[in-house]
């Protein structure tokens, strides 16, 4: 098994498989939430996030967003 990793909102992640971002955000159980995903300073579109495969080296941010007043 050749394992990958990533950086995960700067911090290490490893990857043992292949994973789109859509399952990326299902195994940290974020998947229902509003955000903004971004690999390497470019923001992908949600419609995107399943068929957008991750590489060994990408830098993930995920950004939350949160209500308020």
């Amino acid at each position: 098994m050749n394992e990958r990793q990533i950086l995960l909102n700067g911090k290490p992640y490893a990857l043992n498989e292949k994973l789109t971002i859509a399952m990326l955000l299902e195994r940290l159980n974020i998947a229902h939430k509003i955000m903004a995903i971004a690999i390497n300073t470019y923001v992908v579109k949600s419609h995107q996030w399943g068929d957008w495969e991750l590489h060994d080296g990408d830098e993930v941010e995920i950004l939350d967003f949160v209500g308020g007043g």
